[in-house]
């Protein structure tokens, strides 16, 4: 997927420690580049996922972790 295709609270299957889960988007945030040591000046995107499963929050800093939209709850694919 890419990042303009991805919604805020949307539901998303996702590989996610090498399985396909379904994983809620919480948000989507830029990030600055690190005080010390930075090569580049160049802002990063990453996305704060939480997986439905587990209710472990993570983090993603790409977008091809999401594989496509979830069924919403209770209605067939």
């Amino acid at each position: 997927m890419k990042i303009a295709d991805v919604q805020v609270g949307g539901r998303y299957i996702a590989k996610v420690s090498g399985v396909l889960t379904t994983v809620r988007v919480l948000g989507i945030r830029e990030v600055p580049p690190p005080w010390h040591g930075a090569t580049s000046d160049r802002w990063r995107t990453r996305i704060d996922v939480v997986n439905e499963r587990t209710g472990r929050k993570t983090t993603f800093s790409s977008a091809a972790r999401l594989r496509r939209r979830a069924a919403e709850p209770g209605k067939e694919a």
